[in-house]
C-alpha cells in the first residue's frame, strides 16, 4: 500500500507539473517575443517532471496489485495527455506542414507534387487553384500555409502518415487540437500493444510506466503534437505480432511502420532473419513480399508526383543536421557530407550483419534486443537528433530499463535550450548544449559496459 499511495502522490505532483507547462506554454506566441519566451522555466519543469519519473520507476519493484496498480498508471498518464491538450506548442511549428499536408490530401491534391513556397508565390493564378483547393475558412488556410517550416521542400513524410493527416483534416479541417486526439489514439495504443508485449514475456505490466510516464513522450506527441506514434504503434505491433508466431501479419505490420516514416526500413533484415529461423526459409520470403508490397501500394495514390515523391526526403537527407554529436564530428573528419553519410552507412550495416549472426533470433528477447539495438545506434549516428524522434526506442526500454538510455530522455529536454541561447545571441553557450544533453549519456553506457563485463 505504501509503494501505491507513493506513486499516487507522484502522479499527482506529476499533473501538477504539466499543468504548470500547460500554463506556461501560452507565453509561446509564434513568430513574437522570442527573447522573452520563458524556456529556462520550461527547461526546469520537464527537469522536475523527469525527477518525479524517475522517483516513480524507483518505486515499480514494491507495488503489490499489478491489475490496479496498472489502472492507476494508466489513468495518471491520460491525466498527464489531456492537461496538455489545449497548451500552446513549445519552441514547434512542424505540426502546420502536417496541417497543410492534410488539408491537400483531403481536397485530392498531392503534397509530393509542389513546395507550400510555389502555393504562396503563385498569388490569385491557375497554379494555386489547380494545387490547393481552399477550405471554406480562407483565412485558416491561409495562416496556415505561411507558418510551413522550410516551404522550399515539398514534403518529406511517407503516405500513412499523409493518410492520417488526411483523414483528420476531413474531420477538422485546420485543427491542431484534431491533430493531438489523432496523434493521442496512437500513442495511447503504444500502451496497449507494450501491456500486451509484457504479458507474453512474463514481465510485471507495471513496466508500462516507463512508456505511459515518459516526459518525452509526452511533451513531444501531445504538446508539440509530433505524429511519431504513428509509425512507432506499427513498429510494437510488428514485434508482438512476431513474438506471437504470426509472421506475415508482423511483416505486414512492419511495412505500415516504414510508410509512417521510413527507419523502420533498417529492420526488415532482422524481422526477415526471425521469421527464416523460426518457420524457415519460405515463410521469410513471403514474408519480405508482403513488406514489399505493402509499401508499394502505399505510394500508389501518389505516383502521378514522379521523382518530386522523394525529393523532400532526399533533401532532407542531404542537408538536415540538427541536435546530433556523433555525425558532425564524422563530418569535421570527412569534409564531405557523402562520405559521413557513407560511413554511418556502413556502421548500421555493420551493426545489423554483427547483431544476426552473433544473436539467436529464436529467442524472444534477444530479438527485441536486436531492434532495440539497430534503432538505437541510428539515433546515436543520425545527422538528426531531434528529441521526437527517441520516440521509436521508448518502448524497448519497458522492456530493458537501462540507466543510461532512460536517462537520455530525460537530457534530450535539454535541447530546448539551444533555442534562449540563439535568442540571446550567445552562440558559443549554444555550441555546449549538444555535450550537455549526451556526454552524460555515454558515461553511464560505458559504465554500465564495465560493469556487465
Amino acid at each position: 500500500m505504501a509503494a501505491r499511495f507513493r506513486v499516487v502522490c507522484l502522479g499527482m505532483v506529476s499533473l501538477l507539473v504539466y499543468g504548470g507547462i500547460a500554463w506556461l506554454s501560452h507565453a509561446f506566441v509564434y513568430g513574437q517575443g522570442y527573447r522573452h519566451r520563458p524556456i529556462l522555466a520550461f527547461v526546469g519543469l520537464y527537469a522536475g517532471a523527469f525527477v518525479l519519473y524517475l522517483l516513480a520507476l524507483r518505486g515499480l519493484p514494491r507495488l503489490p496489485r499489478p491489475r490496479l496498480d496498472v489502472l492507476l498508471i494508466l489513468g495518471c498518464a491520460v491525466l498527464f495527455r489531456v492537461v496538455l491538450l489545449f497548451s500552446a506548442p513549445i519552441q514547434e511549428d512542424d505540426f502546420y506542414r502536417y496541417l497543410w499536408d492534410g488539408t491537400m490530401v483531403a481536397h485530392g491534391l498531392n503534397p509530393y507534387s509542389v513546395a507550400p513556397r510555389t502555393v504562396l508565390e503563385a498569388g490569385g493564378s491557375e497554379e494555386l487553384r489547380r494545387y490547393a483547393t481552399l477550405p471554406a475558412d480562407d483565412a485558416r488556410f491561409a495562416l496556415i500555409l505561411s507558418r510551413v517550416n522550410h516551404p522550399e521542400v515539398p514534403t518529406i513524410y511517407p503516405p500513412l502518415a499523409q493518410a492520417v493527416f488526411g483523414l483528420t483534416a476531413l474531420v477538422a479541417p485546420g485543427s491542431l487540437l484534431a491533430l493531438r486526439l489523432a496523434f493521442l489514439g496512437f500513442d495511447l495504443g503504444i500502451c496497449g500493444l507494450v501491456l500486451a508485449v509484457l504479458k507474453h514475456l512474463g514481465i510485471n505490466p507495471v513496466w508500462v510506466l516507463i512508456y505511459a510516464w515518459s516526459p518525452l513522450v509526452i511533451k513531444e506527441s501531445v504538446n508539440s503534437a509530433h505524429y511519431d506514434a504513428v509509425p512507432t504503434l506499427f513498429l510494437v505491433l510488428a514485434l508482438l505480432l512476431s513474438l506471437k508466431g504470426k509472421a506475415l501479419l508482423a511483416h505486414g505490420s512492419l511495412a505500415l511502420a516504414i510508410l509512417g516514416k521510413v527507419y523502420p526500413l533498417l529492420l526488415v533484415p532482422v524481422f526477415m532473419w526471425r521469421t527464416w529461423v523460426t518457420q524457415g526459409r519460405a515463410r521469410a520470403l513471403l514474408g519480405l513480399s508482403v513488406t514489399a508490397v505493402v509499401v508499394a501500394l502505399g505510394y500508389v495514390p501518389f505516383l502521378e508526383a514522379g521523382l518530386l515523391l522523394w525529393q523532400g526526403t532526399l533533401t532532407f537527407a542531404e542537408r538536415w543536421q540538427t541536435n546530433s554529436l556523433i555525425f558532425p564530428l564524422l563530418y569535421s573528419l570527412a569534409r564531405e557530407r557523402w562520405v559521413a553519410n557513407t560511413l554511418v552507412a556502413a556502421v548500421l550495416g555493420g551493426t545489423v550483419l554483427a547483431s544476426l549472426s552473433r544473436f539467436d533470433l529464436r529467442e524472444e528477447r534477444r530479438f527485441l534486443w536486436v531492434n532495440f539495438l539497430t534503432l538505437g545506434v541510428l539515433f546515436l549516428l543520425s545527422p538528426v537528433g531531434n528529441p521526437w524522434y527517441f520516440l521509436w526506442l521508448v518502448p524497448f526500454l519497458c522492456i530493458f530499463p537501462l540507466r543510461s538510455w532512460l536517462l537520455l530522455s530525460g537530457l534530450l529536454g535539454l535541447y530546448y535550450l539551444s533555442f534562449y541561447f540563439i535568442y540571446h545571441e550567445a552562440a558559443e553557450t549554444f555550441r555546449w548544449v549538444i555535450w550537455l544533453e549526451y556526454l552524460p549519456f555515454y558515461g553511464m553506457l560505458i559504465w554500465e559496459m564495465k560493469t556487465k563485463t
